[in-house]
């Protein structure tokens, strides 16, 4: 904004410099001293006040709150890769969770997205090949929204499913048992059939001439 950004990282030229070249680095290093002690807190403001050169306290800054990131995000990383799915909670739930992992972590959206398919669960394997396949890279709020529909997919496929199964063994329950009847021989018939064909010899008797 003032164009003194260049003292921060170009020392104060020593005196065989060129006048005017000093004179405009003293002036830039004036500005971007004050403007940097003026954005300190109280606390911090005490500790860097006597600093004469604002490269002095910005690298000093840099050292030890930069320090300070590099621990946190290597604990945030460390929580994002302990972080899996599970089959226990809802889908949603775990979406959620995954939000909350990414509020600190700084990367690209299309590399978070990819590692989002990589914590699928196995059984959605094939999906997260159709996933890898597809030529344009979806961005992380539409691949949340494309989970998030197949998911329900697949809870309306299985509930469709285990209601079918339900009713076909319902309606074999209900069914009607039929008794098979074996074909047994009605002797009283076959005497009847004899009586009145007098052709038909009984089996212990001689056959009589009918003619």
């Amino acid at each position: 904004m003032h164009g003194v950004f260049f003292t921060l990282s170009i020392p104060k030229p020593d005196v065989t410099a060129d006048a005017s070249q000093l004179q405009q680095w003293v002036q830039a290093n004036k500005v971007c001293h004050h403007t940097l002690l003026s954005s300190l807190s109280n606390d911090l403001f005490d500790v860097y006040c006597s600093y004469k050169e604002s490269r002095e306290i910005w690298d000093s800054l840099i050292l030890i709150y930069i320090a300070e990131d590099v621990v946190r995000q290597r604990f945030i990383i460390a929580n994002y890769y302990r972080w899996t799915m599970n089959n226990e909670k809802d889908i949603k739930v775990q979406i959620n969770e995954y939000h909350k992992l990414l509020r600190d972590l700084k990367t690209e959206d299309e590399f978070i997205s990819e590692l989002l398919i990589e914590k699928l669960l196995e059984s959605w394997t094939n999906y997260k090949q159709q996933l890898k396949h597809k030529h344009k890279q979806m961005s992380l709020s539409d691949l949340i929204t494309h989970i998030i529909i197949e998911d329900t997919n697949r809870k309306e496929s299985v509930a469709t499913r285990t209601k079918a199964m339900s009713a076909k063994a319902n309606m074999v329950q209900e069914k009607p048992f039929h008794k098979r009847y074996v074909n047994k021989t009605d002797h009283n018939n076959k005497k009847k059939y004899k009586h009145n064909n007098p052709c038909v010899a009984p089996s212990n008797l001689t056959m009589c001439s009918c003619f």
